[in-house]
């Protein structure tokens, strides 16, 4: 009884985990699950018997991602998933993280415009490559890809603000943070800082990724590139479908957005965006 009760939440726990990563991986899990009983049971190896399910999982995971997930979240809610090798310009930070895990669906629109976007980035200068990070699960319209509060219909993309090395001044793919997110371009002397206002109204979290990614990186070797992160921003502002870009106020006014009303601050409640910029259709 007592295994039988351990097993029990030790599903549910994994699909939780799955569902909340994945959106899909919890079903996937749950649709597996005769098959680890049919098939698996008679390995007596627990340690054998696990390592069976895993890459049996992982296998059908790969399947439905590839082949089947597309199609549907095209067909249930008009979303498309973003280039992940197809396209030169435009590249994911982690094929794993954003695109195994299918959090680079978009709409139609958002795809051509990021696509647009990176090719002119890439022709003013050569080289360039857009780097997005999190778009939108693949299914439901008002189901939400945490912890953003919008990614919830498509028409969001966060891509990667862009750096240099400082020793040898050559650009870099991405940032140097493992999943892009929490390296920021924090606010020079006599710039605006939203920080101590924010934290003020008790909004601990808005530098969690931040103080997470400087554990993993060193901070000294890399150089924020604002020449080509301005002209990336001002290729999306100009973009007729891109209705609103989120961007701290210190960068909106030291990049030369000051008067563009499409570059808006986030507000306290969400997540920094020196360390990334947020595009909506």
């Amino acid at each position: 009884m007592w295994n039988t009760i351990k097993s029990f939440f030790l599903h549910l726990l994994i699909v939780c985990l799955l569902t909340l990563f994945t959106q899909v991986g919890g079903i996937i899990w749950l649709l597996c699950l005769p098959l680890f009983y049919f098939f698996f049971k008679g390995i007596k190896s627990k340690r054998k018997r696990r390592l069976a399910k895993l890459l049996s999982f992982s296998a059908i995971y790969l399947l439905f991602t590839i082949f089947l997930i597309p199609p549907l979240a095209k067909w249930q809610c008009g979303r498309v998933p973003l280039p992940i090798w197809s396209n030169p310009n435009l590249k994911p930070h982690s094929v794993f993280y954003y695109c195994i895990l299918n959090h680079h669906y978009v709409r139609p629109e958002m795809k051509t415009t990021a696509e647009n976007v990176a090719k002119k980035l890439f022709i003013k200068n050569p080289g360039t490559v857009l780097c997005y990070l999190d778009a939108n699960f693949p299914f439901i319209n008002g189901y939400p890809l945490e912890p953003h509060f919008s990614h919830r219909d498509g028409k969001k993309l966060d891509v990667a603000l862009h750096w240099q090395k400082i020793n040898n001044g050559e650009s870099i793919f991405g940032t140097p943070g493992f999943l892009g997110y929490g390296v920021c371009a924090e606010p020079l002397s006599g710039e605006i800082d939203m920080e101590p206002e924010c934290k003020g109204q008790g909004n601990w979290w808005r530098s969690l990724e931040k103080n997470t990614a400087e554990l993993f990186y060193n901070k000294k070797k890399y150089l924020f590139d604002e020449q080509t992160s301005a002209e990336m921003i001002r290729l999306f502002a100009n973009e007729k479908n891109v209705r609103k870009i989120l961007l701290e106020p210190h960068l909106k006014q030291r990049l030369g957005f000051g008067k563009n009303n499409k570059i808006r601050f986030q507000g306290c409640r969400a997540a920094r965006h020196d360390d990334h910029v947020h595009v909506q259709l």
